[in-house]
């Protein structure tokens, strides 16, 4: 039943009034997200992974092209154990599953697993990475190198070198939506001259983001190219593009 607005004492009107201006005026905080890829895994590997925090198992996918969908995160600082399964009630973590650390300011996380047939647990190592916005904003590119040998990286303009086992930031090539050429060499110890990877025309989103991974070539010397849009979700309403 509704109450007609003349009957309700005008000192309630005004509370009422008052708490819906500030409700509305309060901001939407965001959910903490993550998504995640598997570089290179093997035939017939998992597709899947439960993130464990302890009590909670948040499913995940896998996949090797790009990034998965989106999922949420608890806030606060997490500590999240990679498993094929959540453990039995009152049943311990496996000790060799991987664990990733999600510090509390981080609000999105890109989880990189690479594979690791040694581990029985879950066969990846896993790396995660601070997607956050002020930390990697659109249009940037993040290089990853994997790999054994140093990278030299030229999208556009921009230039950039990456030792093994590290990574780096490159600014956007471009302001707008356009090509721009693309070289990308490495070297290995010793190397008197550097070794071609890539030489190729991209496009450029300046509302997306891109990790470029410089990962080892199974059975190969030479290391290969892996350039993955990461465009966010179309709920997330802090961004503009869609998802892969």
């Amino acid at each position: 039943m509704s109450i007609p607005l003349s009957r309700i004492p005008a000192w309630c009107r005004v509370s009422l009034f008052l708490w819906w201006t500030l409700a509305c005026a309060m901001p939407l905080h965001a959910a903490r997200k993550a998504r995640a890829i598997f570089i290179q895994p093997p035939d017939g590997s998992v597709e899947k992974a439960i993130l464990f925090t302890g009590t909670t198992g948040i499913e995940i996918e896998l996949p090797q092209r790009n990034f998965s969908r989106e999922v949420s995160l608890p806030d606060g600082e997490l500590t999240l154990a990679v498993l094929t399964q959540v453990p039995t009630k009152d049943g311990p973590v496996p000790p060799l599953a991987p664990v990733i650390k999600i510090p509390a300011s981080w609000s999105r996380c890109l989880i990189l697993l690479f594979p690791d047939s040694n581990n029985k647990v879950f066969p990846a190592h896993a790396v995660p990475f601070n997607a956050s916005m002020d930390q990697f904003p659109v249009g940037h590119t993040m290089v990853f190198n994997v790999s054994r040998a140093t990278a030299m990286v030229k999208l556009g303009k921009e230039e950039v070198r990456v030792k093994p086992g590290q990574s780096a930031s490159v600014k956007p090539p471009l302001e707008k939506f356009g090509d721009y050429l693309v070289t990308i060499d490495c070297a290995f110890a010793g190397d008197k001259e550097a070794t071609p990877l890539c030489r190729s025309t991209w496009r450029h989103d300046p509302h997306s983001r891109q990790i470029l991974l410089i990962t080892p070539e199974d059975g190969g010397k030479v290391p290969r190219v892996w350039g993955i849009q990461d465009r966010p979700e179309p709920d997330d309403k802090n961004k503009r593009t869609t998802q892969n």
